[in-house]
């Protein structure tokens, strides 16, 4: 069981309205090797596509191996990673093809033209290899009337047996594709660039949107609240305006959405609140301004972030805070001005990820510059950090995303102290905090040292860790 995912369920819609059957398998969730060989040997896939990002593209090769010894199917990749990578990704042994744009019309016109025997050397968005030959073909328009797409396909990926219905009990849309700012970590940013950012953000009509959601919440009873993963849904303000007023009237359950802080004004967090909003989610990402701004291309200010949270506060509406740790030269002086910040706009909730370099990207540029990249990689942008920098180790990373929230509690009740107590107070913390990372990372080192090493190694083409004596098969996560 997994997260649903709106990307494949729209690819799915689309082949299926377009004649084809589909079969989904969760590869990254509680699945097993034999499983999977089991569903390829039972279902024979003429195709089996798989969607890579960048945490997961270590993976790709002994999966591609084992899916190739276990059925006759080709191997098309897509996602993120594969669009941004294309090279590193056609290079995998096993993969045949790889898609490099929005994905609806190439898997279309690929499947199309292998079920009539036609010829696919020349798809738009696809890119293929033939021996020592590769076809790069040139990218397709984007799709600009997204009321043309299916809604997305709730069966194959059952959305029944999702995390998203089973645990948060909520159901899960997406109004609008692209985002209009280049914020210098994001994937989103690099594959607008493949488009010349013409035309690349696309918003749904309300009333297409809006049909959806009711059908979502007739057929699936158990949803208490809806969320949309929308860079930023209240982006046009009058759509935003008529989405609302019709959400209000059809569909009565609390909402979820996200926001730029430089969109946010007191007109959007009524009209949010007129027709049930209950958490509205911002990337705060660093308290630094001047570090957001030359380092992450983010060109908000401390005051612009803090007017948006309060925006929100007056309305009554939850907010969340997305913050990113362990950035391309960021010390622990930095991520205390994120805590401060965040002690400041007081968020209901907080995610505290760990920067991860994204190919593609214009911070993944800097890092490969800067030499702050290593061969390293996780599971999710959650785990560690991938960097090799002077201005903080991985160790005080890890330590002081621990003690994040913590220490946002602990400075929000020092700015309560009458000044100019509250700056002697906050100065006597920063001190402590200092100290206490540095305890940690000692006890971090000590505990790791005691660890035998982590072994990876390579046998009939699946790739195993050992740890501690325990092994794990890279498939099987």
């Amino acid at each position: 069981m997994g997260p649903f995912h709106i990307g494949l369920a729209s690819l799915i819609a689309y082949l299926k309205q377009g004649g084809h059957e589909c079969q989904g398998f969760h590869l990254l969730g509680t699945a097993t090797e034999e499983e999977y060989i089991d569903f390829l040997k039972s279902k024979r896939p003429d195709i089996v596509a798989l969607s890579i990002i960048t945490n997961v593209f270590p993976r790709l090769a002994p999966l591609a191996a084992l899916t190739k010894r276990n059925s006759d199917a080709r191997i098309i990749c897509g996602g993120a990673h594969a669009m941004l990578y294309p090279e590193e990704v056609i290079k995998i042994d096993g993969v045949d093809m790889v898609g490099v744009g929005e994905g609806e019309g190439v898997l279309l016109d690929l499947c199309n033209r292998l079920q009539s025997g036609g010829d696919i050397s020349d798809i738009p968005n696809l890119w293929i290899k033939r021996g020592d030959e590769i076809i790069r073909n040139a990218t397709r328009p984007l799709i600009e009337n997204l009321d043309t797409l299916p809604f997305a396909d709730r069966e194959v990926l059952p959305f029944s047996n999702s995390f998203d219905l089973n645990f948060m009990k909520r159901g899960v849309f997406m109004a609008s594709r692209g985002c209009p700012f280049n914020c210098a970590y994001c994937c989103s940013a690099a594959i607008k660039r493949l488009y010349g950012g013409d035309k690349y953000v696309r918003f749904r009509s309300v009333g297409h949107l809006i049909e959806e959601v009711e059908r979502v919440t007739r057929d699936f009873p158990k949803i208490e609240y809806h969320v949309f993963h929308d860079d930023l849904l209240p982006m046009k303000k009058d759509w935003f305006a008529e989405f609302t007023k019709q959400y209000s009237r059809r569909i009565k359950k609390p909402f979820e959405m996200n926001c730029h802080p430089n969109l946010m004004d007191k007109d959007i967090a009524l009209m949010a609140k007129s027709a049930g909003c209950a958490m509205i989610r911002f990337g705060l990402e660093s308290g630094n301004e001047r570090f957001r701004r030359e380092i992450l291309d983010r060109s908000v200010t401390d005051q612009r972030m803090i007017e948006a949270f309060r925006c929100c506060d007056e309305a009554e509406i939850q907010t969340l805070s997305y913050n990113m740790i362990g950035l391309p030269h960021e010390t622990r002086s930095y991520i205390l001005d994120t805590i401060k910040l965040n002690a400041r706009v007081k968020p209901k909730a907080m995610h505290v990820s760990i920067f991860y370099p994204y190919p593609g990207t214009r911070a993944y540029e800097m890092c490969q510059k800067d030499g702050l990249l290593t061969d390293k990689y996780t599971d999710s942008f959650y785990e560690d950090s991938v960097l090799a920098q002077s201005s903080i180790s991985p160790e005080q990373v890890r330590a002081m995303q621990e003690r994040f929230e913590p220490l946002v509690r602990t400075y929000s009740r020092c700015r309560n102290v009458p000044t100019p107590l509250d700056k002697l107070g906050e100065k006597l913390i920063d001190i402590g905090v200092l100290a206490a990372t540095d305890q940690r990372v000692l006890r971090m080192k000590a505990k790791l040292s005691r660890k035998k090493a982590p072994d990876a190694r390579v046998s009939g083409g699946t790739c195993y860790v050992v740890h501690d004596g325990k092994v794990k098969v890279l498939e099987k996560k």
